[in-house]
């Protein structure tokens, strides 16, 4: 019975590991074709010019994106 709920609290552990990892990596990706697709400088509109609607958007892909990871 101990040795079962360890083994699933141990698999369990494991999942979370890999779909952060697999986040992080869809997040990078994600973020480079963004940046590749868009003709403006997504990180000088955020810092310098305060485009909050463009910080919006993009908060909202990786929202997208969490989510999507999440119901794997």
């Amino acid at each position: 019975m101990i040795q079962d709920l360890a083994q699933t609290y141990i698999l369990n552990f494991t999942y979370v590991i890999l779909k952060a990892i697999f986040f992080a990596v869809a997040c990078f990706f994600t973020w480079r074709l963004f940046d590749w697709l868009e003709k403006l400088d997504i990180r000088a509109e955020i810092a310098e010019r305060n485009n909050l609607g463009l910080a919006i958007m993009i908060a909202a892909i990786f929202l997208g994106l969490a989510y999507v990871i999440g119901q794997i």
